[in-house]
């Protein structure tokens, strides 16, 4: 009897709903691109991020994820390409991540200037008020303008995710270093919209990015956990920049 006991309380726990975590999708839509005759379509990439007390989980629909153990202060960038995953401490600088073959791009980025600027512009997006701002990046001489809509005034308390895990994030997306983050952090709340325009070598690369949803819902089992069998590594590898 008691065996029978313990047996139903094990499958009603796992019968039970996990409990809610923040959950955020978001969409970019890339313009078609005309490079060096060739012609690339127009592509579309989803993006979903998971929010809880202790961990952090973005999957950026480009073979890549990240890991942000908070209780430990550990981000692990995870290559499901490669099967492989870099740890690293916050703060992290992009450009140390790169191969020995890409040390010219290194370089490059770690001469990257940023700035960001308030428009004093207001505007409703999906409901959300949202603040408008300017950001522009030189990068291995190209210039690169973003257009931002981001809000704090949400519908979850996202108030220590913002201050101490968003920055860090969008720093690694940009690949822009350490000292950019003063920069970042100006920019106050979630980015719920934003377009991008950069010209390099002659072309240009157009793209939107939306926030579509924003909800608290149960995480899928094991998401805040690295992937069975990936390997350890201690910089990238030229097949996971193909991936970003």
């Amino acid at each position: 009897m008691k065996k029978k006991i313990i047996i139903l309380l094990a499958w009603l726990s796992m019968s039970l709903p996990l409990s809610a975590d923040i959950y955020f999708k978001t969409i970019t839509r890339i313009d078609p691109i005309d490079a060096f005759g060739q012609k690339i379509p127009a592509r579309e990439i989803i993006s979903e991020q998971w929010i809880a007390d202790d961990f952090y989980y973005l999957f950026s629909g480009g073979g890549l994820s990240y890991l942000y153990d908070l209780k430990n202060n550990i981000i692990y960038l995870i290559s499901h390409q490669t099967k492989s995953y870099l740890e690293m401490k916050p703060p992290v600088d992009f450009a140390s991540l790169l191969p020995p073959e890409l040390a010219p791009l290194a370089q490059a980025l770690e001469k990257m200037t940023i700035s960001v600027t308030p428009t004093g512009q207001s505007k409703m997006i999906n409901n959300i008020n949202c603040q408008g701002y300017r950001l522009e990046m030189t990068m291995m001489m190209y210039p690169v303008e973003m257009s931002i809509w981001a809000s704090e005034e949400l519908p979850v308390n996202l108030k220590n995710f913002l201050g101490r895990v968003w920055p860090e994030i969008m720093k690694l997306e940009l690949k822009s270093p350490k000292q950019a983050i003063s920069e970042i952090s100006k920019i106050k709340g979630l980015w719920i919209y934003y377009e991008t325009k950069a010209q390099m070598m002659g072309m240009e690369v157009a793209s939107r990015t939306e926030l579509v949803e924003l909800s608290k819902k149960a995480p899928p089992r094991g998401i805040y956990v690295l992937p069975e069998g990936y390997r350890k590594k201690d910089r990238l590898e030229m097949e996971d920049i193909q991936t970003f």
